[in-house]
């Protein structure tokens, strides 16, 4: 081993002048360069971690001789490897909306229907646009009218008021018909007579509103009754 005019030692076998001074790296000025680190050994060999007279350690043989080396860099940790997919446990079978297909495939619910209201008796067009049509009656008021938000629907008459022009009414107690006229502007006869106010009517009796006569036809009577 020799040493150069800088200080450093270097194997004059192996190299004709000082590998160390040859650096690129300058960081003294005026051309002079300096190792990159400080080294103990000839170029290429590895440097101990710790000092060779230092007490044993877990870097030492037990003898305490020349400390074992090992890498100055660790090398990088493998890359994580993709995640374990996790699979749901065997179960029945589940439907798009998340519920077990036999639930969906339950048939829905009948939707429920208002009770039938029978029939107590008919009001039959002798007259008018809608002559030969009967309309149903049913026990209490029957708003008799032009629209369809009446129990009775005079539609093709149009001198008939769109609501309540009269109002047939059955009392089932008594079982008995009432003729009234409706809070429209447009009158009611009964048996050509003009109705100012509410009459019992009879089998047979003769309504007239607008340009419709109507005859009332009972079915339930004091020989009938639904109860």
């Amino acid at each position: 081993m020799i040493q150069c005019k800088d200080g450093h030692f270097y194997d004059p076998a192996k190299h004709s002048a000082c590998p160390w001074c040859v650096q690129p790296f300058d960081v003294g000025g005026e051309g002079k360069t300096t190792p990159l680190r400080p080294v103990m050994e000839d170029a290429g060999k590895t440097t101990p971690l710790r000092s060779p007279v230092a007490a044993p350690s877990e870097d030492t043989n037990i003898s305490g001789a020349e400390a074992k080396t090992r890498p100055l860099y660790a090398a990088h940790p493998p890359a994580p490897g993709p995640l374990p997919v996790a699979f749901p446990a065997a179960g029945p079978a589940a439907s798009p909306a998340g519920l077990p297909a036999a639930v969906q495939a339950a048939p829905p619910a009948a939707p429920t229907t208002a009770p039938l209201e029978p029939v107590v008796g008919w009001l039959v067009a002798m007259q008018g646009p809608e002559r030969g049509h009967d309309f149903r009656l049913r026990a209490e008021r029957n708003f008799v009218g032009r629209g369809p938000e009446n129990d009775v629907v005079i539609a093709g008459d149009p001198r008939v008021s769109r609501l309540r022009h009269a109002i047939v009414t059955f009392e089932p107690r008594k079982r008995v018909f009432y003729l009234s006229p409706g809070d429209a502007s447009g009158l009611v006869y009964l048996n050509d007579e003009l109705l100012d106010k509410t009459v019992p009517i009879a089998p047979n009796d003769v309504i007239e509103i607008g340009d419709t006569t109507l005859k009332l036809v009972p079915f339930v009577t004091a020989d009938f009754n639904w109860s």
